[in-house]
């Protein structure tokens, strides 16, 4: 199987580099960390004029028409220059609307998407609902054609200044059942819609979400009615492979800063690279990385080709998520003292690196469904 890019995805990857390296500092990061939306309006601009939120929906709708693949790419270079944001968030989104049916106003919203005019939050997560969606228990209840939602949700990212957040709740049933949930388009500033911001590791914003009776009518069903779980397992299956490419962009580029410091740091009269200890810490972040890489293109190929790929994502995100800590860790161990100083970059990749680990399915939940893969 070759992974090798192509002439198109080769300019994605270095068009995205470069606006980054010119608009995404680390002072910029520093800026969006202590902001209380963490949200630059600017650079979503620059990157909307880019087509880059366009890249999945088809030239049909507005967009670019690009695949899962191109998308992760993209999301390597995001890693790479340590942004947070509403881009996975956006992106989860816009692959609801993509498998959950033709209906004509989603038709719209696709082209507002790709042009950058909508920001897009995901609401999944509840206190007894981390890993496995079919526990989700917010209510949905029928009320005068529509429904009434009722609940709390977590880790909703940059819900703040999100347009419309998609949120998974129950219509039918009881939490466990696989039958009774329903993706429910809502407005971002609803009636009845609290927020409360969850502080994070990695700097970027979450909130909880308490839904006090906010309605929606039956025309923001995203998908089918009871019978969302599919897509919404189908979303978070592309949502870990494209976050599995933007973690391998942060350990690419722990790697490549770490290298040079050992090339240039000098103790006992001669570089620290030239120690065999050091030089086999590099080359195991270097078989992490690769190895990150692999699984991770493994899986997006498979998504973009339309092929059965939940096993292979459940490696990627498991593989690249210990790789990565490790390292974050030998990062941090090369760079001795200056490298927990918050004054030097490598902060901004240690934390990330932890924060994604944990996002979208911990690494045990990965082996869970791994095993249930490989026995089935």
């Amino acid at each position: 199987m070759d992974f090798t890019f192509n002439e198109e995805q080769e300019m994605l990857r270095n068009s995205a580099r470069d606006f980054l390296k010119k608009e995404c500092s680390k002072k910029l990061l520093r800026e969006l960390e202590k902001s209380e939306t963490g949200f630059s309006r600017k650079l979503w601009d620059g990157m909307a004029e880019l087509s880059w939120m366009g890249i999945p929906v088809p030239e049909a709708q507005g967009g670019v028409g690009l695949t899962l693949l191109e998308l992760g790419i993209l999301f390597e270079e995001f890693g790479r220059a340590a942004l947070n944001g509403p881009m996975l968030s956006t992106a989860m989104g816009t692959v609801a609307l993509l498998e959950g049916g033709p209906a004509a106003p989603d038709q719209g919203l696709l082209g507002q998407v790709a042009a950058g005019k909508r920001v897009l939050s995901f609401a999944l997560e509840e206190p007894e609902a981390v890993n496995e969606p079919r526990f989700v228990g917010l209510r949905a209840e029928r009320a005068d054609g529509g429904y009434t939602l009722s609940g709390t949700k977590l880790f909703v990212p940059y819900a703040a200044i999100a347009d419309l957040v998609f949120v998974a709740a129950r219509t039918r049933g009881v939490p466990g059942e696989r039958d009774g949930i329903t993706l429910f388009r809502v407005d971002g500033r609803a009636k009845g819609l609290q927020l409360a911001p969850l502080r994070t590791i990695a700097g970027d914003k979450q909130y909880q979400a308490d839904f006090h009776g906010v309605r929606v009518s039956a025309g923001e069903v995203t998908g089918t009615a009871d019978e969302g779980l599919p897509l919404v397992v189908s979303v978070l299956e592309k949502a870990r492979a494209v976050q599995c490419a933007e973690m391998v962009g942060g350990a690419q580029y722990e790697l490549e800063i770490t290298a040079e410091y050992c090339r240039t740091r000098v103790q006992f009269n001669r570089p620290i690279g030239t120690f065999q200890a050091v030089q086999h810490r590099l080359a195991d972040m270097f078989v992490d990385v690769q190895g990150a890489r692999l699984t991770t293109y493994q899986a997006l190929w498979r998504l973009s080709e339309g092929l059965p790929a939940a096993r292979e994502v459940a490696i990627a995100k498991a593989f690249t998520s210990s790789a990565v800590r490790r390292v974050a860790f030998s990062a941090q161990q090369l760079h001795a003292g200056m490298g927990y100083d918050l004054d030097h970059e490598l902060h901004f990749y240690y934390r990330r690196a932890k924060a994604l680990e944990l996002k979208l399915g911990a690494v045990p939940a990965q082996l869970f469904a791994l095993h249930g893969e490989l026995r089935s």
